[in-house]
């Protein structure tokens, strides 16, 4: 995992991944566009590191569009894709998980979730929030909210948006003022 903050080489990159350096440019300057890696033309690439500010700003959105989509997710729910995604969530919960394993059983439960919505570009944009924070979460190794999944899992089950907008909101805002704790603490 690349620290936020690290300068990126790009012939050292390169090297490591078989390419040559123009792929690799492009590839940075899409990665700049996700604001993962800030590029100044005279220092080089490095990966974004984001303040506490931004951090509840990007929160901020993901609870306006998750909320949404989580609607229109459940809206289109089959009780067998519902049954489905409920055992996803739990076994995301799993205490016997690496928090490794756990973190990605967790993002790949909301991927699955989020494309039921039917909202292509509301989930590319909310993947992309994701993508900005989960670093700060992996590095800080916190399993989160296991209770918030069970609910979760059997509000889905009911198919009952409401409740299943009540317990994400919940769940977000607790992961973001997590994240915004211990970067205050580590500052």
């Amino acid at each position: 995992m690349l620290i936020p903050g690290k300068r990126l080489t790009q012939q050292e990159i390169a090297d490591q991944l078989g390419v040559s350096r123009i792929p690799l440019r492009d590839a940075l300057r899409r990665l700049e566009v996700e604001s993962l890696v800030e590029i100044d033309g005279h220092k080089g690439a490095r990966v974004t590191v984001l303040t506490a500010e931004a951090i509840s700003e990007i929160y901020e959105i993901r609870i306006a569009l998750e909320t949404i989509c989580i609607g229109h997710a459940i809206a289109n729910l089959t009780e067998e894709s519902a049954a489905e995604l409920a055992l996803d969530s739990m076994a995301s919960a799993d205490d016997t998980l690496t928090p490794s394993e756990a973190f990605n059983r967790r993002r790949d439960f909301y991927e699955r979730l989020y494309k039921y919505a039917n909202r292509p570009r509301m989930y590319r944009i909310i993947m992309q929030l994701r993508n900005n924070v989960d670093r700060y979460h992996m590095l800080a190794d916190r399993g989160h909210a296991h209770f918030a999944h069970t609910e979760l899992a059997e509000a889905i089950v009911d198919r009952d948006a409401d409740r299943a907008t009540k317990i994400l909101i919940a769940h977000i805002s607790e992961a973001r003022d997590d994240l915004v704790r211990n970067m205050n603490t580590s500052s």
